[in-house]
């Protein structure tokens, strides 16, 4: 009975387990299920929001596609007053107000007010421009109205423009003439052979003094040059250097950037003629000895000096501008001349620090009047606003030339660039400028930009690269490159660090390059 009862025990005990085991794994299979019907919700679910996701983020881009159309065109429109000139710029600001009005109610409020600001920002940098050039060209037509009377003034007083036989010169400068003791007068005649009469008495009420000269043509000539020397204030070495038959062209600078800059375009001249030029505070002087330009009235002299006035009047007629620089950005001599970059190679634009005022450190930037216009934006976007910048040689006006569905297209890929590399491109006639918050970006920028003037326009631009570096550093004082960069519609900017030359122009002019 016991041994019955044990076994009844235990089978009562094993029925109890199995049911305990089923139950349990009734509750766990029911577990799982519920674990994956929950799983499939919850797919579901997310499967729906993100198709809510998608359909959001496609209409967020369709209205951002429209809203950078209207962004496009309106800052296509901002960059041609950063670029305007006395001439057109109400008209370009008309132009501006309105396309806003028309495309601002395209844009949300936060694009809008950001247009907004931007434009103001670029039509007030465009006011001080326009100022500053105002200045500039009233400056600009006085000295030329100075430089035409004294030309008219010159034409009238000689008879015989080679060998006159008396010359006018200011009552203020017959002392200079005669010198201490008659010092400066004894040597002309000494040197020129020429007999010269200054009258004591007899001047006319204009306040000028007639000088009489007496000998033949060459000695007329040469004291005639001589005193114009000594007038406009040569040294005694010029004077000399003339009698024995050196070329001296005055150039009445009196300033020394512009100076500067003309020792710069001199070399050019040297390379294309052959005699060394010799620069000082009042005249040019070449010396010709021994050469095909020695003789007074040959064709090589004339084509000589007539190169040498090119020179100067071109060293005349540049163009100052201004930059207010912040002093964090320190804008020394070096940094200015490394943020200028093919401005200066090309153009020999210069730009020199002043000593700093409370406002900040003012810019002085010379250079051809559309050079050193494209100079100054350019360092205002370097030392005023801080950014990285660079700039891209083009012919004058070839990309502005453009067939209208070929600026189009170019102008979209620039707008794409902008947008992807957060980089900003301005246009100008001499070049495209570029400006980043860092050297890297700028850099990626520039060479993007090349390649797209090498696709769009292939017979006017190309870049050279894999060139020796040093071989580059060379050519940056290299006469026989400025010399031809100044002769053609085009030119050349060396990349010594990363071993390349970016060439502009047509074929025919870039290929001596």
């Amino acid at each position: 009975q016991q041994q019955q009862q044990q076994q009844q025990l235990l089978k009562q005990k094993s029925d109890a387990e199995r049911q305990l085991m089923a139950q349990k794994q009734q509750e766990a299979l029911q577990k799982v299920r519920a674990e994956e019907e929950a799983r499939r919700k919850n797919r579901e679910e997310l499967l729906k929001k993100n198709r809510e996701v998608m359909m959001a983020k496609k209409k967020a881009e369709d209205e951002k596609r429209k809203q950078l159309a209207a962004l496009g065109a309106t800052r296509a429109a901002i960059q041609k007053v950063r670029l305007a000139t006395p001439e057109n710029f109400e008209q370009l600001k008309l132009e501006v107000d309105a396309l806003m009005t028309a495309e601002l109610s395209k844009l949300g409020p936060d694009a809008a007010n950001a247009l907004f600001a931007e434009a103001e920002k670029h039509l007030e940098f465009a006011r001080q421009r326009v100022g500053q050039m105002k200045d500039q060209q009233r400056r600009l037509d006085q000295r030329k109205q100075e430089v035409e009377r004294r030309r008219k003034a010159a034409a009238e007083d000689a008879a015989d423009p080679t060998a006159p036989p008396k010359i006018d010169v200011p009552m203020a400068a017959v002392g200079i003439v005669i010198g201490k003791s008659g010092s400066t007068l004894k040597r002309i005649v000494s040197e020129t052979g020429c007999q010269i009469d200054i009258p004591q008495r007899g001047w006319s009420a204009d306040g000028m003094v007639a000088i009489k000269l007496q000998g033949v043509a060459k000695q007329r000539r040469l004291a005639a040059e001589a005193i114009h020397l000594v007038v406009d204030g040569a040294s005694p070495e010029d004077v000399t250097a003339r009698t024995a038959g050196a070329l001296v062209v005055p150039h009445g600078l009196r300033h020394a950037g512009r100076e500067e800059w003309l020792a710069w375009r001199l070399v050019a001249v040297e390379h294309t003629y052959g005699p060394k030029a010799t620069l000082n505070k009042t005249s040019v002087r070449f010396d010709v000895k021994d050469t095909a330009y020695a003789e007074d009235l040959s064709a090589e002299r004339a084509a000589l000096r007539e190169a040498a006035e090119a020179a100067i009047a071109e060293a005349q007629a540049l163009s100052e501008e201004t930059v207010m620089a912040k002093a964090d950005h320190e804008p020394t001599d070096e940094r200015l001349a490394e943020a200028l970059g093919p401005l200066g190679q090309r153009y020999g634009v210069l730009a020199r620090g002043l000593p700093a005022e409370e406002d900040g450190v003012p810019v002085l930037v010379l250079g051809p009047p559309d050079a050193a216009r494209d100079a100054a934006a350019l360092l205002w976007a370097r030392f005023v606003q801080g950014r990285s910048v660079a700039a891209v040689l083009q012919p004058p006006g070839r990309v502005q030339m453009m067939s209208e569905m070929m600026a189009k297209d170019f102008d979209k890929d620039l707008r794409a660039l902008e947008e992807e590399c957060e980089v900003e491109v301005t246009q100008s006639d001499l070049s495209l400028w570029l400006s980043a918050r860092n050297d890297e970006i700028v850099g990626q920028g520039r060479w993007t930009v090349y390649e797209m003037l090498q696709f769009y326009m292939p017979e006017d631009f190309l870049l050279l690269e894999g060139l020796r570096t040093a071989g580059l550093e060379q050519l940056r004082q290299d006469p026989e490159l400025r010399a031809l960069s100044l002769a053609a519609e085009g030119g050349a900017a060396l990349h010594a660090a990363e071993g390349a030359a970016w060439l502009c122009g047509k074929p025919v002019a870039r290929g001596p390059l």
